[in-house]
């Protein structure tokens, strides 16, 4: 079969059909792969285009692509105050205390949420930020061919950048205390996300959407499933047929162990899992079997394999993830990303077994 594009590639894997080979789904944050697959030095100055450029080389889809960040401290307009450092940050200072003092913060985010407009501009400003995206990727093709990594867009129904701001334990005091805040909050963000989508939403743009809350740890789901079920599941489900409408498929991501709600987001109108965390559970082979309709992404292991073993090792557990999946509907990558911690060999020996993968 011919080389295909990298949209060729993904969308037909998105689609089950037959492709050249198994696609790679990933996101690099670690120097040392990206200084590889770039073929230069990485520093905070040229570090978006960089990552780009190795992005390009190395992978067919992909999503947040960033370089690293000077360390430094932030205060935003919300009142949180975040500490940066080279790929990552966290709060560390909140402007609340207490239930009270966090719901009347939440009422002003809850204003603030439902005057939040998306026009014309803002979608001209996501195009442009997809072509910048593209431009770099295509400087990266090692095929001479300019062809751009498939860029995947974010789109959240809320509840994670909720008990993130509040922090988990008072979010989950708030929950008891004022359930109906909760859902309200909720609610004001889910529509904004609703109305940036009908602004943005171009499949030439953005042929597959993230949706996305992480909803789960190891053993099991962060939230009952019944209040899942209740309150962010009827959410979601909008969310992908706002997306569907506008003919853009929907990989829905969660880490952690999803078992208990997997059919919930079969309902809701998913079209991909992402990024099937095995030590929490979600296996390829057993996720494909009682889900063959879901395209799958993800499923190698980063936090002990890509980490600690050997490329062998690697190339042993892709290999039977392609099995696994039979070749189809599947795109080969690690199970969050490829963090400061994974060996350069383990990342290499993952790609090539990609790259060397016959469809059958």
């Amino acid at each position: 079969m011919a080389a295909m594009t990298k949209r060729e590639r993904v969308m037909r894997t998105a689609r089950f059909e037959e492709t050249d080979r198994v696609p790679l789904y990933d996101i690099i944050q670690n120097d040392a792969i990206t200084e590889h697959y770039a073929g230069r030095p990485l520093t905070v100055e040229n570090g978006s285009e960089t990552v780009g450029i190795a992005v390009g080389h190395a992978l067919d889809m992909t999503r947040m692509v960033a370089g690293p960040q000077e360390p430094g401290v932030t205060k935003r307009q919300d009142g949180l105050v975040i500490q940066d450092e080279r790929y990552t940050s966290w709060i560390i200072e909140r402007p609340f205390h207490d239930v009270p003092t966090l719901a009347e913060w939440v009422k002003e985010r809850i204003r603030e949420a439902n005057r939040r407009v998306y026009g014309k501009e803002h979608a001209t400003q996501v195009q442009q930020m997809v072509e910048a995206r593209w431009a770099d990727f295509a400087k990266g093709d090692p095929t001479g061919r300019n062809d751009p990594t498939v860029f995947v867009l974010e789109s959240g129904v809320g509840l994670t950048e909720m008990y993130w701001a509040a922090g988990f334990e008072l979010f989950t005091y708030l929950m008891i205390e004022d359930p109906g805040l909760v859902e309200e909050w909720i609610e004001a963000n889910s529509q904004a996300e609703l109305r940036r989508v009908a602004t943005i939403a171009n499949p030439d743009y953005i042929p597959i959407a993230l949706t996305y809350d992480d909803i789960a740890h190891k053993t099991g789901t962060l939230f009952s499933p019944d209040w899942l079920r209740e309150l962010w599941v009827p959410r979601l489900k909008r969310l992908n047929d706002a997306w569907h409408e506008r003919g853009t498929l929907c990989l829905f991501h969660s880490d952690g162990n999803l078992w208990g709600v997997l059919d919930d987001l079969v309902d809701a109108g998913i079209d991909g899992l992402n990024p099937l965390e095995v030590l929490a559970g979600m296996h390829v082979k057993e996720v494909r079997e009682a889900y063959p309709q879901l395209f799958l992404t993800g499923g190698i292991d980063v936090s002990q394999l890509l980490s600690n073993g050997t490329p062998e090792e690697v190339r042993t557990v892709c290999r039977q993830a392609i099995a696994d999946t039979y070749s189809r509907g599947y795109f080969m990558g690690s199970t969050t990303e490829l963090h400061w911690d994974v060996r350069l060999e383990n990342a290499q020996a993952m790609f090539e077994t990609a790259w060397e993968s016959e469809q059958t």
